[in-house]
């Protein structure tokens, strides 16, 4: 069902929407919304950011919300009537049968498209609201009159409209308002009634934060903020969350706590996947070497007192065993030799964070469907100018 349903909703899906499709991922979203931040200006222009929270999604899908959807684009009734079976059929849940009132199947195949297929139609609404060609150049004319102080503005007393942008990543989403706070305001109540009247989806209002961009806020798993440079121009800039470092460093030193039956090149083969996975999730953000070197120390020392109890010696011989440089020219760390699980006898080096060289974020097109233009060589593009047009929707 997913081979035949996700190349139909291929062609229909907002160029701005980026979770759970092919071609996709969270650095093309996370670009996208640098991009739209920075608009060039050396001062900050009142750029407020709607962090858009919904309560338990995945769980709280209607279902005839849903096929209702699915309808506009399959006409097959077997087809229809096959997907609703699919999300009637309940679980196992320690031993007891749960059935299916409302919500996709928790890691099934389909939940990912059919969760994009449901939020599509916020995508929509917010196109036809403030992002179509036609809603920027209705704003533009408006505030145009407002500017030069036409008679029928001051006659009817009509206020300045904000731009908006607007990323989403599955069923996480940003919306970027150029404008007041009390813009953003109002424009986080739209969403909200359009989300829960005509989706029945809930709005964690707790969590539905409006930050300025100035102070910083988090969207999948990066914090963007404005800052001022060396230079003296306002820049976009990715970092990492320091809640995302510290429970990455509460995940390894757990991996550490114990485990002493484990083999010395095993562990360190584990933590090894680990680093690499993280350091390869961050590539692309800027100002990550502090934070990599600080998890590099306490990664270092936390296997040195776990080699210590496992072998139930001080730490000091063990570093004049173990700890050498894998290579001429480069740094030091601990390399041990051993057997691993399957028995062969290996060398092992624990690899450095801080090693891990920063990419430059090669936008791959995502506005062609793979499935209608698939080639065997993929062009890539690195103009500056093309991710701008990109993010801002061809603007």
């Amino acid at each position: 069902m997913l081979m035949a349903m996700e190349p139909i909703w291929e062609s229909d899906f907002h160029r701005l929407s980026y979770g759970f499709r092919p071609e996709r991922s969270v650095h093309h979203a996370v670009r996208t919304v640098k991009i739209q931040l920075q608009d060039g200006a050396d001062t900050t222009r009142g750029r407020w950011v709607i962090e858009g929270d919904l309560a338990s999604y995945f769980d709280t899908v209607h279902h005839r919300l849903l096929l209702k959807c699915v309808r506009r684009r399959v006409r097959d009734g077997r087809f229809v009537e096959l997907l609703w079976h699919i999300l009637k059929a309940g679980h196992i849940d320690r031993g007891l049968f749960r059935a299916a009132s409302e919500g996709v199947p928790q890691g099934g195949v389909l939940s990912p498209l059919l969760s994009n297929i449901m939020l599509h139609e916020f995508d929509v609404w917010l196109e036809a609201k403030y992002l179509n060609r036609k809603a920027r150049k209705d704003r533009w004319a408006w505030n145009f009159g407002i500017q030069q102080g036409r008679p029928i503005t001051v006659r009817e007393n009509r206020q300045w409209k904000p731009a908006i942008a607007y990323c989403r990543y599955a069923d996480d989403f940003v919306v970027l308002v150029k404008g007041t706070k009390a813009h953003a305001l109002e424009i986080r109540e739209e969403c909200r009634a359009f989300l829960e009247d005509r989706l029945k989806l809930t709005v964690n209002m707790e969590k539905t934060h409006i930050t300025h961009v100035d102070d910083g806020f988090v969207f999948l798993g990066h914090r963007i903020i404005r800052k001022r440079g060396s230079n003296g121009r306002m820049s976009v800039v990715t970092t990492i969350p320091r809640e995302k470092a510290k429970a990455f460093v509460r995940k390894l030193t757990g991996t550490l706590s114990g485990n002493h039956s484990v083999s010395t090149v095993d562990m360190i083969a584990g933590l090894n996947r680990q680093l690499a996975g993280w350091a390869a999730f961050y590539k692309f953000t800027d100002f990550r070497a502090y934070v990599f070197r600080r998890i590099d120390h306490v990664v270092f020392w936390k296997l040195a007192h776990w080699l210590g109890h496992k072998y139930r010696c001080r730490i000091k011989p063990l570093m004049r065993k173990w700890f050498r440089a894998p290579e001429p020219g480069k740094a030091k760390t601990w390399l041990v030799y051993g057997r691993n699980e399957r028995g062969e006898a290996i060398g092992k080096d624990l690899q450095r964070l801080v090693s891990s060289p920063k990419a430059q974020f090669r936008w791959r097109n995502p506005e062609v469907n793979p499935y209608i233009f698939r080639t065997e060589t993929r062009s890539t593009v690195t103009s500056h100018y093309h991710d701008v047009a990109m993010a801002m929707g061809q603007a």
